[in-house]
């Protein structure tokens, strides 16, 4: 399994083009990446070869030229990206980081509506309050 983590944000933004393509060639690649930041042609090659030896890239060589796939989906990125940073997280601050989020990113209403239904079934279940988990459980 390919260690999210290892990915550099740099990877990651070479990353999304590949799953919003399903597929594509480097040359691909690197048009899009140019239309959205000041990466070398060079730059853009490195990064997608990096990728591939780390695994979450594979390229057809049987065509010319390659035509490069994402080995990890992208939900699957995510998730594990997500849970290596709450992981690492006080247990009292997670509330306080997903405030944040939702504060600083741009949210569609249906996906405002989602989080929503989710909290109103979390709630059911939720603890009155979450109890820190900084320095681990007392021995007696």
């Amino acid at each position: 399994m390919t260690k999210v983590e290892t990915m550099s944000n740099a990877e990651w933004n070479v990353m999304r083009i590949f799953w919003t393509l399903g597929q594509a060639t480097s040359k691909e690649a690197i048009m899009y990446l140019q239309r959205k930041t000041d990466w070398k042609e060079a730059t853009i090659k490195t990064l997608i070869i990096r990728l591939q030896k780390k695994g979450f890239l594979k390229a057809d060589e049987a065509s010319r030229p390659y035509v490069y796939t994402p080995l990890i989906e992208e939900s699957d990125a995510i998730h594990e990206s997500v849970n290596n940073l709450f992981d690492s997280l006080c247990c009292m601050k997670k509330g306080q980081a997903i405030e944040d989020l939702i504060n600083n990113s741009e949210i569609s209403k249906s996906d405002i509506n989602d989080i929503i239904s989710l909290l109103n079934k979390k709630i059911i279940s939720a603890p009155e309050e979450v109890e820190c988990d900084c320095l681990g459980k007392e021995t007696a």
